[in-house]
């Protein structure tokens, strides 16, 4: 069992850059291990969708009981998307993606974006960057951007505050200036976004939930948190929803139920998650709507 073990978690450290059909395949065949060769092929063929898939987006948009077996070893982007494109017109708009979660072409060219201008804010130049004409790519600090106040329609903040004041230096930037502890940060990003949200406007987040764990280059959030972050951007909350991930997949859920899960965390793990858990184990998603 034990080298069995080691056997998989080598695999599931190993990066793989191209994925091919065979890779998916034996992915599946040995056991669907998050992370290990064919895992990402496997999370793209099945994200890619999300947001042109309505009967999804209106499971989510109604706040709906997800299907059984939902999402099974796949990270929590695979309710963070529907979520969160579930939540957004086709209107025009300017639009600020804190964090380049958006940053992906089946994103991109989702219809939810086609009219909109999006700002893409990230701490470094990424690898890859899309050419369109309707984005635009920025470098800097997120506790403190160079936005006018009230310029945004629209802000979204996808699994980014949790990587506040951490140290982004470890998997994002390989610079040692970005090597922090200062985990309270991400309430004056919380504040920032305020700032430069138009009246009227929406704010949508998410964030890793659950026990409060610092792991280094990420902060996971509890409820002491969570309350923090609402009190920071105001008495403006619309509504808070959580999901879980558990044996059976992903699932709708509350506050209390996920308030004992536990972040898995590849980077340091010694073995795969029994239930194949990729990262978080829950997630909290708030939609704040600015009124002043």
């Amino acid at each position: 069992m034990i080298n069995t073990l080691k056997m998989q978690i080598t695999r599931l450290l190993k990066k793989s850059v191209k994925s091919s059909s065979s890779d998916i395949k034996q992915y599946m065949k040995a056991g669907r291990i998050p992370w290990s060769p064919g895992y990402k092929q496997y999370r793209y063929n099945i994200l890619k969708d999300i947001p042109t898939d309505l009967p999804l987006l209106d499971i989510f948009k109604r706040e709906a009981p997800l299907p059984q077996g939902y999402g099974v070893g796949i990270d929590e982007r695979i309710v963070e998307y529907p979520w969160l494109f579930s939540r957004m017109s086709n209107d025009s708009g300017l639009v600020l993606d804190g964090g380049s979660v958006l940053n992906y072409p089946f994103l991109l060219d989702a219809p939810q974006l086609s009219d909109k201008q999006l700002v893409i804010l990230t701490l470094a130049p990424e690898s890859t960057m899309a050419k369109r004409q309707n984005v635009s790519y920025l470098f800097g600090d997120l506790r403190e951007t160079l936005f006018r106040d009230g310029i945004f329609d629209l802000i979204v903040s996808v699994s980014t505050l949790e990587h506040i004041g951490m140290d982004n230096a470890k998997l994002y930037t390989q610079d040692n200036q970005d090597n922090e502890s200062q985990p309270e940060d991400y309430l004056r990003v919380i504040k920032e976004f305020h700032r430069i949200l138009k009246p009227g406007g929406r704010f949508l987040m998410t964030v890793p939930f659950g026990k409060p764990q610092n792991l280094g280059w990420l902060y996971q959030f509890d409820s002491h948190r969570l309350q923090q972050a609402i009190r920071a951007f105001g008495p403006d909350l619309k509504a808070t929803i959580f999901y879980k991930y558990g044996l059976d997949g992903w699932t709708l859920s509350d506050e209390t139920a996920c308030a004992d899960s536990e972040y898995f965390d590849v980077h340091s793990a010694t073995a795969p998650a029994l239930d194949l858990a990729a990262a978080a184990r829950a997630v909290a998603c708030l939609e704040f709507v600015k009124h002043a």
